[in-house]
Parts: C-alpha cells; structure tokens; sequence
C-alpha cells in the first residue's frame, strides 16, 4: 500500500509541477493582437489613404522579392520592453517566408514613445542596425516628433522597400514620394 501512496504522491506533484510552469509560461507569452494585414494600426493613428498606399507598397514589394514588410501600431507594450515585444511579434506572426525569415517588423509603441525595425536574418545583411538607426533618425524620428505618425511610418516602410528592392534588383513602380522631414520641436521619439 505505501508503494502505490508514494506512486500517486509523485504523479500529483508531477501534475502539480506541470501546471505550474504552464501557467508560468502562459503569463510569459503575452497575447499577441491578430494581423490585419501589412498594416496593423491598432493604435489607430495612421490616416486612412496613407494606410492603403502602404498596403499597396507592402503588397508590391512582397510580389517582386517576396519579402514580408509589416508596419504595426500600439497603444502599449504593457510590461514588456519594446525590443522584446517587437521580436516576439515578428516570431508569433511568422513574418516573412517560411524558412527564408525574410520579414521586416516596424512597429511603433506610444505609450513607450519607441519606434523598432525588427528584421529576419533573411534580410539583416542588407538592413543592419547602422541602415535601420539612420532610417528611423532622418526619416521616422521627426515625424513622430510633430506627431505625425502616419508619415513617420509611411516613411520607414518606404526607406526599408527601397533598400529591398535595390538589393533584389527590381524597380518599386507604385512607390509614392517621401517628403523630406522638417525639423521642428515637439514630443520626443526614441528608437531602438
């Protein structure tokens, strides 16, 4: 009779041990939002027009490289630091081809008032962090700061699409223009 206590003794710490670190890694994991598209503005800060000329770009990119860009908006990250949230994002999503991890992840958190470029290894050869800093300094940070997100946004997808698409070779066709930012004053922005 004791040989059989201690058998069910082992199997209810067991069971008990496993629904601990289940729970443990449920609350590790947070629960992404559900993509919506190339442009996943959950934040809702980018006007309507400048949101469907990025689709189309994302669109066109993808069919000439087949390189996944994705622009995501977040009112916040909660307790996760922005880098960590934006990596897990692009894992959780699988941004980009199977097996070739040719994504790129911008993704903007208000409340933290950051900016990441979060890239696969398919394209971090041609996007590294040097290229990405300077896209978000010259080409996203002053447009967030005047509060503009859309086209801070606008702005990043379109740098990264043409770094892209030069690498592969091809020319954007429906790339629209980038407006040159305007230095002003404002709420500060930092990248990551």
């Amino acid at each position: 009779m004791i040989p059989l206590m201690k058998r069910l003794a082992t199997v209810l710490l067991l069971i008990f041990v496993l629904a601990f670190q289940a729970r443990v890694c449920a609350a590790a994991d947070p629960s992404f939002p559900r993509p919506t598209g190339a442009v996943n503005d959950f934040a809702n800060v980018i006007p309507a027009d400048q949101r469907a000329v990025m689709e189309s770009l994302a669109q066109e990119i993808w069919q000439k490289t087949g390189t996944a860009v994705v622009v995501v908006t977040v009112p916040t990250v909660g307790d996760m630091v922005v880098d960590d949230y934006a990596t897990r994002l692009y894992e959780s999503w699988g941004i980009g081809k199977k097996g070739q991890d040719k994504g790129v992840l911008i993704l903007l958190s208000l409340k933290e008032r950051r900016v990441r470029i979060e890239t696969g290894y398919g394209v971090e050869g041609i996007l590294p962090d040097g290229v990405v800093g300077e896209i978000i300094r010259l080409q996203v940070i002053p447009y967030l700061k005047q509060g503009d997100y859309g086209r801070g946004l606008f702005n990043a997808m379109t740098s990264v699409s043409d770094v892209i698409a030069r690498d592969a070779g091809v020319t954007l066709t429906g790339r629209p223009q980038m407006q040159p930012a305007r230095p002003t004053g404002g709420t500060p922005v930092s990248s990551s």
